[in-house]
């Protein structure tokens, strides 16, 4: 397992860290590599929380594809204790709050969420990743 660097991680405690109802943060990059997260949680609970986000994501983005409805903005998932709340944070990267209950006022912490997507809309983009096969890479 490799070690998270959460060189942004501060900037989500300041945005989102102290908002009521919010357990934790984590912003995700599409292929769900985590980039920086709210709170010092052990590195593979981050990356499995990465993992299931890009999951969701990639669903809804599967659902548009073959319908009219546009690009996806954000996501709400609900369970019986939580909410997991998703929004676009740049090119390639979303922005994933897990709520600390189900009874959480979502319009304060959405536009949280949305401040600080368009607070770093530029510096919180991940570049699509490519293959070689694709163009993307080294080689001759």
């Amino acid at each position: 397992m490799r070690t998270i660097r959460n060189e942004l991680g501060w900037l989500l405690d300041e945005q989102l860290g102290t908002v009521e109802g919010v357990e934790l943060a984590v912003l995700v990059s599409r292929d769900g590599l985590p980039k920086a997260h709210t709170k010092k949680l052990d590195d593979e609970y981050i990356e499995k929380f990465a993992a299931v986000t890009a999951s969701c994501r990639a669903s809804s983005k599967g659902l548009k594809d073959f319908t009219d409805c546009g690009e996806v903005r954000q996501q709400v998932v609900e369970f019986n204790n939580n909410l997991l709340l998703m929004t676009a944070a740049g090119d390639n990267t979303v922005l994933s709050v897990l709520t600390s209950s189900a009874h959480v006022d979502v319009g304060v912490i959405s536009q949280n969420m949305q401040q600080l997507a368009a607070r770093l809309h530029e510096r919180l983009g991940t570049r699509q990743r490519t293959t070689p096969e694709s163009g993307g890479g080294c080689g001759a």
